[in-house]
């Protein structure tokens, strides 16, 4: 299967620099979309399926924990990753009140965002929850 992701920040530097580390090809993940915020995002949600989004919390119009608690109303099968400049304890708080599935810190590593999504695509594939 092809996993796709979605990224959801207001800065392009930072999608910019999630894109460079993540391994598309060699792990069959697809970018299907990008959007500066989460109104942007919920509007695009219905074109792209994507199976994980990547969002930051802090962004203008709508931020990372409205989007995902407004979009997991009706896409809760979607994995929804935070991407965080934000080391805080009340953001990750709030992350896995909304259903979170991880919280990565910026500047990303290439292999955590990776790992991230390699777990997720063998939960879809499986059905099986893998822990860290």
């Amino acid at each position: 299967m092809v996993l796709r992701v979605m990224m959801v920040d207001s800065s392009y530097e930072a999608r910019r620099d999630i894109d460079s580390k993540i391994k598309w090809v060699e792990n069959d993940f697809e970018l299907v979309g990008e959007a500066n915020n989460g109104e942007e995002a919920l509007a695009l949600l219905p074109h792209v399926s994507p199976h994980v989004i990547f969002t930051e919390i802090r962004m203008p119009k709508m931020d990372g924990i409205t989007f995902i608690e407004t979009a997991k109303k009706r896409w809760s099968d979607i994995k929804y990753v935070i991407v965080s400049n934000y080391d805080n304890f009340e953001y990750l708080r709030q992350a896995m009140r909304v259903g979170a599935y991880d919280y990565i810190l910026k500047p990303v590593k290439a292999e955590e965002i990776n790992q991230v999504l390699l777990r997720a695509k063998f939960e879809i594939e499986t059905g099986i929850r893998k822990f860290f």
